[in-house]
């Protein structure tokens, strides 16, 4: 008797990888993410990709370790923010990306032992506008110079109430090897308060 093939099961994304063992000969990332709005009759929603370069005690070493629309590179340039898209959410069902940032691990120094990757809503509060409308976001790490993607992780706006912020994902140092873990924590009290937990002050509407 001939047994039917069944389909294959649908791969899910892991919430931690070694992006190392990953990718082959990885020496250079690049962090992408896209999102889309359920309508919602407001001001436009303009959305920022940012990060915050760690050392081991999980601080950032000097202003410039905060990489946003005002300060695009950091860690020398081992790290750049590739533009500034203000024109709020997405509304292609592909979920292209709409900001991007890339990271030369080879000329990453070797204090610095965690970045961490944020969302943030520009002028959230201010607006009456929270990641609770957030239809889909799409957040992805490939090899910058082959195009592999090796990471992408989905979700939308459940559960992140009245969140104007969201750490999403960070990656960690261990030697000479990189790894990614999914965080997705939302932050109702914005971006100004990650960057405190991180050594900065920063306005609150940045």
């Amino acid at each position: 008797m001939t047994t039917a093939p069944q389909p294959a099961a649908a791969t899910q994304q892991p919430t931690t990888l070694n992006l190392t063992q990953a990718s082959q000969g990885l020496r250079k990332i690049k962090v992408a993410m896209g999102w889309a709005f359920n309508p919602y009759g407001g001001k436009p929603m303009d959305v920022d990709l940012c990060c915050f370069i760690l050392d081991r005690n999980g601080m950032t070493r000097e202003d410039e370790d905060f990489v946003f629309y005002n300060n695009m590179q950091g860690a020398g340039l081992a790290v750049k923010l590739l533009g500034d898209k203000t024109s709020g959410g997405d509304t292609n069902p592909d979920m292209t990306d709409a900001e991007q940032i890339t990271i030369d691990f080879e000329n990453l120094s070797f204090d610095i032992w965690r970045i961490v990757f944020v969302a943030s809503i520009y002028d959230g509060v201010e607006n009456d506008q929270s990641f609770d409308v957030l239809r889909q976001a799409v957040f992805r790490i490939e090899n910058l110079e082959t195009g592999q993607e090796i990471i992408r992780a989905t979700f939308s706006g459940h559960n992140l109430g009245d969140a104007t912020a969201i750490r999403v994902a960070e990656i960690s140092r261990d030697g000479v090897e990189w790894h990614y873990n999914l965080l997705k924590e939302p932050v109702v009290e914005g971006l100004s308060s990650i960057a405190k937990q991180y050594g900065l002050l920063i306005s609150s509407t940045t």
